[in-house]
């Protein structure tokens, strides 16, 4: 990257770059889009935009960071000074993220859905569980020298996803609330009860 990321013009400019690719990845299959396509829905040129990422994949990280830190804002804004562990005190740490997904649905089915883009898909996983389920522990788990509490985070962020694809896919058949009732009355007190292991 050439230029400062706190300079005025440069944060204009990448605010383009994700608006416009946010925008096209929700209307066409990633895999098809340019970055002509993304520089002309932008707005800009070509060399403005290497000066700011090396290609596309970057930017859609970039994309991914951005989101997830509005998530990110909206989850953490949830958490009281002593956060229970029960799933009932979940709630609103699951809901957050369903209304994320509900904002943004349109590109969160498209990149996450069975044409989506699977490294996205990856890094949403990644970024999940950094999001959402870290939150639930009371202490700092080191996930590396417990292959177990490693492998259980992988199958609830995973299943976690799932969910997310199968109800933004159908369409939201239930309520960004309902669905956030159920997981944490069905799915998370079998995680928090593993995570205390």
């Amino acid at each position: 990257m050439n230029v400062s990321e706190s300079d005025p013009r440069s944060v204009r400019t990448r605010t383009l770059l994700r608006t416009a690719l946010i925008r096209l990845a929700a209307e066409r299959v990633y895999d098809s889009l340019s970055i002509k396509d993304v520089t002309s829905e932008a707005g800009i040129n070509r060399t403005t935009f290497y000066l700011h990422y090396s290609g596309l994949h970057e930017l859609l990280a970039d994309c991914a960071h951005m989101l997830f830190e509005q998530m990110r804002t909206k989850i953490y804004a949830n958490k009281t000074a002593s956060l229970e562990r029960n799933s009932t005190s979940l709630v609103p740490f699951v809901q957050s993220v369903f209304q994320h997904l509900e904002q943004y649905e349109r590109f969160y089915r498209a990149m996450l859905g069975k044409f989506g883009n699977p490294l996205f898909r990856e890094l949403f996983q990644e970024l999940l569980s950094e999001l959402i389920f870290e939150p639930m522990t009371t202490q700092r788990i080191d996930y590396a020298s417990n292959p177990r509490l490693e492998m259980n985070l992988r199958f609830f962020c995973s299943g976690f996803t799932g969910i997310a694809v199968w109800w933004l896919e159908n369409d939201k058949p239930i309520s960004a609330e309902e669905a956030s009732h159920y997981i944490t009355s069905d799915i998370l007190p079998d995680y928090l009860r593993l995570m205390s292991v």
